[in-house]
């Protein structure tokens, strides 16, 4: 039952009807109710796996919370770590691993679903309970909420169980004004995953079916909307999920902060599936020592985490190559820093002698920054978005080398039409000014615009929706994230 499907749409309102109808005190079952069961009917029979996650990291936070002795501790959540990681090994990496090793065997297990997303906020709550950060969970009904959580079970955002158990343990009133806010982060949601990355994916699909066929700005083409695709794809997934739980009155953190806008790599990171690259700064980065140990072992562990990163996303090499150019694109950039600014402050001195020029010189080394950043993510996404290096690198192969500004025309003929192209690119246009304009802000783009004057708002909810109805035979795609 994806989100953008008829069902999900139907059926979630009721369940956010009786979610108020239930006694407060009640109402954490009720969605664990629901919880199970849109994992029963998603997951294809894995929901005992799910309970065996939830059992283990129950199991585990209360021999944590009540072992005496910090080795008696550490013991037990190095073991309860390392069960929740076999298992998502077997399940995810095993074959992988077999073929790697050219074996020929293959166990052919089906990937559970949000196998990948359930077993870190399980090892988060654990790590929490043994840190002390939190206090463990009595009520395992509760604590396999927390794991089990359907709005963010296929996707994320990855909890933590001290934002989320607080808020099942004392459910806040029904709220028109929350109501609100969540139905206009849905229709922002709904936008960008119907309206945009359902049709840029048709250009992306048919490209890279077979890079060697086209054009290299063709390929360059899929390559920028790919990108763009992905960032409209996961944050509208993330909108839609987090805005269904503010109508069940429970928040979630934002999980993409306009990373388009980021000057740095680095900040990129920062902005882009914030719950994911946080969960690795806390968990990984700084438990291996972070920046403390000095500059090569800082390098050293930024491109641990980038690379594990890139595991967690998939059993193929394109997603281990994929997390070690970020890293390397990281690591590099930070070098760079202290020459590239010599170099810039040199020039701005020699060519900028008002003080208007230099804010003009900033604000074009700021753009420049940003599409340079822009490019780097994109390279990188190139071995993301392939099945194989071969078809990845036949894609690089063709941007730089059968790349010409001249071949431009080919665009209209990647699947979308002269017209699609071009509705396409006006509502890309218009999310990147309103993300802009966020980003300014300090906001998210749905707050954004529920800010600004009111008809302007509401030209923009009804173009919005006009945009999503147009675009209703992309219902039913998935979302890319449900596959990691």
């Amino acid at each position: 039952m994806l989100f953008n499907s008829i069902p999900f749409i139907i059926l979630f309102p009721v369940a956010v009807l009786l979610y108020y109808v239930v006694p407060a005190k009640f109402r954490y079952v009720w969605l664990l109710a629901l919880s199970y069961a849109f994992y029963y009917v998603q997951s294809e029979g894995f929901t005992a796996l799910l309970v065996i996650s939830t059992v283990i990291t129950y199991i585990t936070g209360v021999a944590v919370a009540n072992i005496d002795g910090k080795k008696g501790k550490k013991a037990v959540l190095i073991g309860a770590v390392a069960i929740h990681l076999l298992i998502l090994f077997v399940f995810k990496y095993l074959d992988f691993t077999l073929d790697l090793c050219g074996s020929g065997l293959r166990l052919n297990l089906v990937l559970p679903l949000g196998i990948s997303f359930y077993t870190f906020q399980a090892i988060s709550y654990i790590a929490d309970v043994y840190s002390g950060r939190i206090e463990y969970e009595k009520n395992p009904l509760k604590l396999a909420l927390f794991v089990s959580f359907f709005l963010s079970i296929v996707s994320g955002p990855i909890n933590r169980a001290g934002d989320m158990l607080p808020q099942f343990a004392k459910p806040v009133p029904f709220s028109l004004e929350r109501t609100k806010i969540g139905m206009q982060k849905m229709l922002w949601g709904y936008f960008l995953k119907l309206a945009i990355a359902g049709r840029l994916a048709i250009v992306v699909e048919n490209v890279y079916e077979d890079a060697s066929a086209y054009p290299g700005f063709a390929v360059a083409f899929a390559a920028v909307s790919y990108m763009f695709m992905l960032y409209c794809d996961f944050e509208g997934y993330s909108q839609i999920a987090i805005g269904s739980g503010y109508l069940l009155g429970i928040t979630m953190k934002e999980n993409f902060r306009q990373p388009f806008f980021s000057l740095s790599m680095s900040e990129m990171w920062r902005r882009w599936h914030v719950s994911l690259s946080s969960w690795f700064r806390d968990y990984l980065y700084i438990p291996l020592g972070g920046n403390r140990r000095g500059t090569v072992r800082k390098y050293v562990n930024i491109f641990i985490v980038l690379f594990l990163s890139g595991i967690w996303h998939g059993a193929n090499l394109t997603f281990f190559v994929w997390g070690a150019l970020n890293g390397a694109y990281i690591i590099l950039g930070q070098i760079l820093i202290p020459y590239r600014d010599k170099v810039a402050n040199a020039l701005k001195g020699k060519i900028c002698h008002t003080e208007s020029a230099r804010e003009r010189f900033e604000r074009v080394r700021d753009a420049l920054k940003r599409i340079g950043v822009y490019i780097l993510f994109t390279h990188t996404f190139i071995y993301f978005a392939n099945d194989s290096l071969v078809s990845a690198w036949t894609a690089v192969k063709s941007i730089l080398v059968r790349f010409s500004p001249l071949q431009a025309g080919c665009v209209t003929t990647l699947g979308l039409g002269t017209y699609n192209l071009a509705l396409t690119f006006i509502m890309a246009v218009f999310v990147l000014v309103a993300d802009r304009a966020a980003y300014k802000k300090g906001c998210d783009t749905p707050s954004l615009i529920r800010n600004i004057p009111t008809p302007a708002r509401w030209a923009i909810y009804y173009g919005l929706l006009i945009a999503i109805l147009f675009s209703a035979n992309l219902t039913g795609q998935e979302f890319i994230y449900s596959k990691m």
